[in-house]
């Protein structure tokens, strides 16, 4: 084997070993984070339409017609 060839795959091995820990750093980092017991609270977030008020106050339905 010659030097460039040797070069050529000691750069390839440290390629993919600094995608391997980014890899394996970005899993990490998601697993944590969907983990049921991760230090995030989570806020729950309502869609318009989904909720029964949404938010806003209810105003009761007038069966009589004001003229």
């Amino acid at each position: 084997m010659s030097v460039q060839q040797n070069s050529g795959i000691r750069k390839a091995v440290r390629q993919f070993m600094v995608a391997m820990v980014a890899c394996t750093a970005v899993a990490a980092g998601a697993a944590f984070a969907v983990s049921p017991d991760s230090a995030a609270p989570v806020t729950p977030q309502t869609v318009a339409g989904v909720a029964d008020d949404n938010g806003w106050p209810i105003v009761p339905p007038n069966p009589t017609p004001t003229n």
